[in-house]
Formats: structure tokens, sequence, C-alpha cells
């Protein structure tokens, strides 16, 4: 199962592996704070579309597309695939560091990773 949540929610073991999916890094104490197990710098937007969209909030449907779109490209996608296995099996959190819970990078990472595990073979 994948979860979203902001980087400031508190972690708990139903989280499985914390994952940081923001084009900006954090400070070592912030990662150990916030319990980030992984940095998915390949899997982030690239930092001139998560600019565009820090500055225009309303434009979310424009960067989840753009965002789509890269998400594409075969290492990106491949990556993505990796991650919709895992997740049939185990948990995954997506963090992100937006004040909207619903608009944010991890929310368009995981309707983009939840639509690939569509394709995955179940375990028999």
């Amino acid at each position: 199962m994948i979860f979203v949540k902001h980087l400031m929610d508190p972690s708990v073991p139903e989280d499985g592996h914390r994952l940081w999916v923001e084009p900006i890094d954090l400070t070592r104490d912030l990662r150990q704070w916030c319990k980030v197990d992984y940095f998915l710098v390949s899997l982030a937007p690239p930092r001139e579309l998560w600019d565009w969209f820090e500055q225009h909030p309303d434009g979310y449907e424009y960067f989840r597309g753009k965002y789509h779109e890269l998400l594409e490209g075969k290492a990106p996608k491949k990556l993505a695939m990796q991650l919709a296995k895992v997740a049939t099996q185990n948990n995954l959190t997506l963090l992100h560091q937006s004040s909207d819970p619903e608009r944010n990078t991890a929310a368009a990472l995981y309707e983009f990773i939840s639509e690939l595990q569509a394709y995955c073979e179940p375990d028999l």
C-alpha cells in the first residue's frame, strides 16, 4: 500500500519505508527527525517545473500532466514500476513539503505509481 504524507507528519510503523520525493535536499538533522529512509531524486519533478508549481498553486493539473509525461521516460518509469511492485507487498509512504495535502508532488507520483500497479503480476 502507498500513503502520501507531509514531511512533518508523525512517523508510524504502518508507514513502511518513508520516501522523500521533492527535488530539494534536506539537512541531515531533518532527515533523521522526519525519519526519511530514501531520497527518490530520480523520480522528483525537475526543479524548474517544481518551482513553477510553487508559484502557481492553482496549476496542479498542468503540473501533474507535465510531471507524468516526464515519468514516462524509460529510467523513471522503470523505477516507478519497481515501487509499484514493492507496494503490492509492503507499505511505502511518499513524503512532500506542500501545504496542500491533495495537490502536491507526492500525490501526483502516487497517482502515477497506482496506475502502474495494474500492470504488476499478482503473486500466486
